[in-house]
């Protein structure tokens, strides 16, 4: 998750409208595939069907859905709006804050690498807050760390699916040289009596709190769930998830199988942002592919009295440079969850609000108008990346000695895979570029596939790291979807009281630990139920934060999505 939600300019303008820009984060972490069109009927002609207070249908809005027990709903109203909870949930986020459960790139094994010994205090930390949760679920473990927490509902899972609530334990890094920069310790859980300071106040600690605390509550109200309710809380998510993710995955797939689970909802998305004069909650339904291409060459060495014309560091240089010369094109299709961002905006946006210029362009993109696709994807060109492949060259190592010519030089570029394309269609794009170089200098090349096997002492070496395809996009015709959409709007507030919160799909750009659940549901979900702004919040980088007002209520949003979902069982 990474935006900048504080720019609040002239809606008139497209460059100021900035859609956040290149909002992605590095948490939000940010993938996608293909978005389902049918809840969101496009017309076939004309502009009526875009313009705000229509009845088409585009971008239909769910009611209002409260739980039907509302003696436990009005139970957990009334302790969250407590001011004695207030303190004991800010006091609860303060103190897992202080345990700096930071996971590293270069983490060893669990169990031989004693950096991750600090997940044994998150786990005791929780089972010291929360005990009256521990008494009701059933605790399993992933990997040592992986904390899967079921509370079994009266109605099997395989009549009623269970409901499932992914976060986080573990948090990025904070560098040793940038503590000065914190206003407040990264890791003294400061409050100032309206905001909480600290690494993972908002990625994910705040999060986990607040799931944690929704089944807390709704056990002390007397509730017993027909469906089945479980947390799964990983302990890598920053570091690609595989230690402790995958094998939560593993086990609840073992358990229940495709398809086995109703509803998954984890953190990601934007929350609720004001854009075009209009609130949204941005649900991302999807996330970006990735993947990170190592660039190897090696070439004959000697005395740097006697250069070659072109040395590998020269040859790799020119390599870079023809990347960044010859960048993915954008390319707005309906396949893209933010199409139907733009198509909610355009149906419930003031109309003088949204730029006309996007508005012109919407029913020949639904059509498939590949001219009309490319021109808006250029008007919306300040969030390129939510439409297009990203590359950043990431790291670039050669040479050992100065007066010595180098034998190897090498880069590594990460790449976020727009919806529309794939894993093999990158490799081919790569391949396309560097092949002709390698011939220019008479150097063997070796694709993404060739194992790098070859002896010649002249090559170029291309290979693939993390592949990960875009993700399935979820359907937003689904029940599980309506039921989300129904308690946001019944729970969260529009950020101007005088409109209405509209519930909108959106894409995350980066990644979260979702990536191994493709399996259990299609029904995916990512949404923190809060406005994120400056940089979501300031996750990942100094002064990371999180609102005290909005927090608090974050247990009440959580846990009426588990009644709403709990109602809809049997019908």
């Amino acid at each position: 998750m990474s935006i900048d939600a504080n720019q609040r300019q002239d809606r008139s303008s497209i460059g100021s409208w900035l859609f956040r820009g290149a909002l992605a984060i590095g948490l939000v972490s940010v993938l996608a595939t293909v978005f389902n069109n049918r809840f969101q009927a496009i017309c076939p002609s004309g502009l009526g069907n875009y313009r705000p207070g229509n009845e088409s249908g585009v971008c239909r809005q769910a009611p209002k859905l409260s739980p039907k027990n509302t003696e436990v709903e009005q139970f957990v109203r009334k302790r969250v709006e407590s001011p004695q909870y207030r303190r004991e949930i800010i006091n609860k986020l303060s103190g897992i804050i202080k345990i700096p459960s930071e996971s590293y790139d270069d983490i060893g094994i669990i169990g031989q690498d004693t950096r991750w010994d600090v997940f044994f205090e998150i786990e005791d930390y929780i089972k010291a807050n929360y005990p009256v949760v521990f008494q009701t679920v059933e605790l399993d473990h992933a990997n040592t760390h992986g904390l899967i927490l079921t509370w079994k509902g009266s109605i099997p899972a395989s009549e009623a699916k269970p409901i499932l609530m992914l976060a986080h334990q573990d948090v990025v890094p904070v560098l040793a040289d940038n503590v000065k920069d914190w206003t407040h310790p990264p890791y003294e859980g400061h409050y100032d009596g309206e905001i909480i300071w600290g690494r993972g106040a908002t990625d994910d600690k705040g999060y986990l709190i607040s799931i944690i605390e929704s089944v807390d509550l709704l056990i002390k109200s007397g509730f017993k769930p027909k469906r089945t309710i479980v947390l799964a809380f990983g302990c890598d998510e920053e570091i690609s998830g595989e230690n402790c993710a995958r094998p939560i995955s593993n086990l609840l797939h073992e358990r229940y199988g495709d398809d086995g689970i109703y509803l998954i909802m984890d953190e990601g998305s934007m929350g609720i942002q004001k854009e075009f004069d209009q609130s949204f909650a941005m649900v991302s339904v999807a996330e970006k592919g990735y993947l990170d291409v190592g660039i190897n060459l090696t070439s004959s060495g000697g005395h740097a009295s006697n250069p070659p014309d072109h040395n590998v560091i020269g040859i790799l240089s020119e390599i870079v440079v023809e990347l960044e010369n010859r960048p993915f094109p954008g390319q707005v299709t309906s396949k893209n969850p933010m199409f139907g961002f733009l198509e909610c905006a355009a149906a419930h946006a003031p109309e003088s609000s949204f730029p006309t210029a996007i508005r012109n362009k919407l029913n020949k993109v639904s059509q498939g108008d590949n001219k009309a696709q490319k021109e808006l994807a250029q008007i919306l060109d300040n969030m390129r990346y939510y439409f297009k492949t990203s590359q950043s060259v990431g790291k670039i190592n050669g040479g050992i000695k100065i007066n010595a010519i180098p034998e190897t030089a090498s880069t590594l570029i990460n790449l976020r895979l727009a919806v529309e394309t794939s894993v093999s269609q990158v490799e081919e794009h790569y391949e396309s570029l560097i092949r002709p170089i390698a011939e220019k200098h008479n150097m063997v090349f070796e694709g993404f596939h060739s194992q790098c096997g070859s002896a010649e002492k002249r090559k170029i070496c291309l290979y693939g790291v993390d592949a990960l395809e875009p993700a399935p996009v979820s359907p937003v015709d689904a029940e599980s979807f309506r039921v989300l959409s129904g308690t946001i709007k019944s729970v969260l507030k529009p950020l101007d009281q005088d409109t209405e919160l509209i519930v909108t799909p959106y894409l995350m750009p980066a990644n979260t630990d979702t990536k191994f659940f493709w399996t259990l549901t299609k029904n995916i979900y990512r949404f923190t139920p809060i406005n994120l702004v400056d940089n979501l919040n300031r996750a990942h980088t100094t002064d990371e934060f999180i609102r005290a007002d909005e927090f608090v209520r974050e247990p009440l949003f959580l846990a009426s999505l588990i009644l709403n979902a709990d109602d809809v069982v049997g019908q």
